[in-house]
């Protein structure tokens, strides 16, 4: 069986442990997490991603003997690449690509090829703590109703130490000084901070941030105002949504938007079925899809 990701469909998925769209490296992150899922389960797969608005970046990001990364050519879609790589394949129905994208999934299933969810497969790549766990004082069982928010617990506290490790616990007006410094990796995790644990205080400082010279932070800020879960950030989202220059924001926009919901989340997605950025339109839709399941 061979695995095939869709990555940047993985990525958006919200699921991987370290990994967000707003990432400067979100590719190579996501790389990262493969190859040690790859290790522990002592197989081969693939990733394809879209390209980026500059050069190609096969070349800063070489694959190993476990996971091949390829990047679809300017112009092209990844979606492209992948059915083409299901096609070529001399037994296309061993061949399994992971993604949440409904359109890709029926073109890979009239190629002959296997889809698996991107959400079921992020859930994963969480590191295992098996080797940790006592047999004596077990983690509580998840399906058990009586330990759901115990266990959730755990494992909101396992992304936290993952995302911001020992400084998960600093007080917020380090975070919030941090989010207007000039280093613009300490920005974009204040933001994520932000999103994470500043509650209602911490909604005026991600909305300055969508105005950040930089499209990672504007990005982070997105994703952390989606956080939130505050409906007042909804115009400004929507905003950056139809006009912001960076592609990588307004992806993040368009995920915002899918969580946060109501009437002008669902306008400006509508409009973002046009983008002339594919990534951003396949967000877009799936933001859509996520509204009208919820009803």
């Amino acid at each position: 069986m061979t695995l095939l990701i869709d990555g940047h469909n993985l990525i958006g998925t919200g699921l991987v442990p370290g990994v967000q769209l707003g990432d400067a490296d979100d590719e190579g992150l996501l790389v990262q997490r493969l190859r040690a899922y790859a290790a522990a389960k002592r197989i081969k797969l693939a990733v394809v991603f879209d390209s980026g608005l500059g050069p190609t970046p096969q070349a800063q990001l070489p694959g190993d003997s476990r996971v091949a990364v390829r990047f679809a050519p300017p112009g092209v879609e990844a979606d492209a690449v992948i059915v083409q790589l299901v096609r070529a394949n001399p037994q296309p129905g061993k061949v399994t690509v992971v993604t949440n994208d409904q359109g890709l999934a029926g073109q890979v299933r009239s190629a002959g090829g296997l889809v698996r969810s991107a959400t079921q497969f992020a859930g994963q790549l969480t590191p295992s703590r098996a080797k940790d766990a006592s047999p004596i004082d077990p983690l509580p069982d998840p399906r058990d109703p009586g330990f759901a928010d115990i266990y959730q617990g755990f494992v909101e506290g396992e992304k936290d130490r993952a995302v911001f490790g020992a400084e998960a616990d600093l007080d917020m007006a380090v975070w919030i000084e941090r989010l207007y410094g000039d280093n613009l990796a300490e920005v974009s995790q204040a933001a994520r901070w932000l999103g994470r644990f500043g509650g209602a205080a911490g909604l005026e400082p991600l909305l300055d941030a969508l105005s950040h010279r930089a499209g990672q932070v504007r990005a982070a800020a997105l994703l952390a105002l989606a956080n939130l879960g505050e409906q007042r950030a909804v115009p400004a989202i929507a905003a950056r949504l139809v006009g912001d220059e960076s592609g990588m924001a307004r992806e993040a926009a368009a995920q915002a938007l899918g969580r946060l919901g109501g009437p002008d989340a669902e306008q400006a997605l509508q409009a973002a079925l046009a983008d002339p950025k594919a990534k951003v339109r396949k967000s877009a839709a799936a933001s859509l899809a996520q509204l009208q399941a919820r009803g």
